[in-house]
């Protein structure tokens, strides 16, 4: 099976996604039923992962442990990590946004003022849906917030207590006019900022815009997230599971282009993050879930290989699937260095499968990329594979993956 949607038939939805403690924290709102012919969520649930695979249920913060009370508007959700504590921000359907607090990320939550923190009629949009940003750069936490249904969106620096504006909010411009819907995020990649919506997205070279709309990854036009795990970028967005009333969270790789853009992989929307299949003609190298000391560069065909410069780099792709009738792997590369090595490891055992001599390629345009590869000793007694490829002998010069394959 496919690893979307990540958690399937719990309603789990809404992702915004965040990195804690080495652990993937999963803060989302929650479809009460498949019968619903409306939104009709009871509370929040967070759920958490090592490996963005498998997922554990960690806690419901409910509606009457809040100054909301009962309520069937349990709208979307963001939380942060600042100075040692974990502030947790919830829409009061679309009226007001409240803020909650905690020493872990899984809770409990208690509510940190007894109030709203973003009260009805703040701003002239309404005053829900809200993401936290923590820059990166600066440490300065800002709160986003606000909808289709009025003047988009609104930005406001929180104070360093994370339960008070700082300023009074602004509004955040797109291309001279402001965005068309609610279920905003903010992230913040190679001093660019990404302002998004759904699969839509805008960038800024200051937080306060004005923002520059860049166009759509075409996978979701529900709430998402975008986030960095272990050397990867990831986008968290909602699934239709199966109806826009009760859905759940899917994953899929985002790739950076030189220019800002952002790249996403249809294939892997589809299937989901850590999911491969020896049967595939090509499993592309940029698809990996770990690695270090690899970078993505733009190649000559509009996508993106994985690039080696030294002996330390790793790439990680866990449980390929239907390996036990493969004899052999091959790569697409291109590179100027000769008798450097890829070496090729099952992760469990550790041991060596094989090794791919390097030999100099070319040029880096379409016909400078060559095929090498290597025979595999038996599988016939995998179920699948955790492949963890290694680098030796790499001198100066760097070698560029395009994919690789399994015959």
């Amino acid at each position: 099976m496919s690893n979307n949607p990540i958690i399937k038939g719990k309603g789990v939805c809404d992702p915004h996604i965040h990195v804690f403690k080495d652990r993937a924290w999963l803060f989302a709102s929650h479809d009460s039923s498949r019968e619903n012919r409306t939104w009709l969520m009871n509370d929040w649930e967070i759920w958490s992962s090592d490996d963005l695979i498998n997922w554990r249920y960690e806690s419901t913060v409910r509606p009457e442990d809040t100054y909301i009370g009962p309520c069937e508007r349990c709208w979307a959700v963001d939380a942060a990590e600042y100075k040692g504590k974990y502030y947790y921000y919830f829409s009061n359907g679309n009226k007001d946004t409240g803020v909650a607090v905690s020493d872990e990320p899984g809770g409990p939550y208690r509510d940190a003022l007894g109030r709203p923190l973003i009260p009805e009629h703040t701003t002239t949009s309404l005053e829900y849906d809200p993401t936290v940003f923590v820059d990166p750069d600066s440490d300065i936490p800002y709160l986003i917030w606000g909808c289709i249904e009025g003047d988009g969106y609104f930005i406001a620096k929180l104070n360093e207590d994370m339960i008070s504006l700082a300023e009074k909010p602004r509004q955040l411009m797109i291309d001279d006019g402001f965005a068309r819907d609610d279920k905003c995020f903010l992230h913040k990649k190679n001093s660019l900022y990404y302002l998004s919506w759904g699969s839509d997205y805008a960038v800024s070279e200051n937080v306060y815009g004005p923002y520059k709309y860049r166009g759509t990854l075409g996978i979701s036009e529900d709430h998402g997230s975008f986030f960095s795990w272990k050397g990867q970028d990831f986008y968290a967005f909602t699934v239709f599971d199966p109806t826009n009333f009760y859905r759940a969270s899917g994953l899929c790789y985002i790739h950076y282009m030189k220019n800002g853009d952002m790249k996403a992989d249809r294939m892997i929307a589809e299937y989901g993050v850590g999911y491969y299949d020896s049967n595939w003609n090509k499993i592309q190298s940029e698809w990996f879930m770990e690695q270090k000391n690899v970078t993505k560069e733009e190649n000559v065909w509009g996508g993106f290989d994985t690039v080696i410069r030294g002996n330390e780099a790793e790439l990680f792709y866990p449980g390929i699937k239907g390996v036990s009738d493969k004899k052999e792997i091959h790569f697409l590369i291109t590179t100027k260095a000769e008798d450097a090595f890829i070496d090729l490891y099952d992760d469990r055992s550790g041991m060596l499968l094989g090794s791919v001599k390097t030999w100099v390629t070319g040029s880096r345009d379409r016909f400078g990329y060559r095929v090498s590869g290597t025979k595999l000793p038996v599988l016939s007694e995998y179920e699948d594979l955790d492949l963890r490829i290694r680098f030796r002998n790499i001198g100066s010069e760097p070698i560029y993956i395009h994919w690789f394959r399994f015959c």
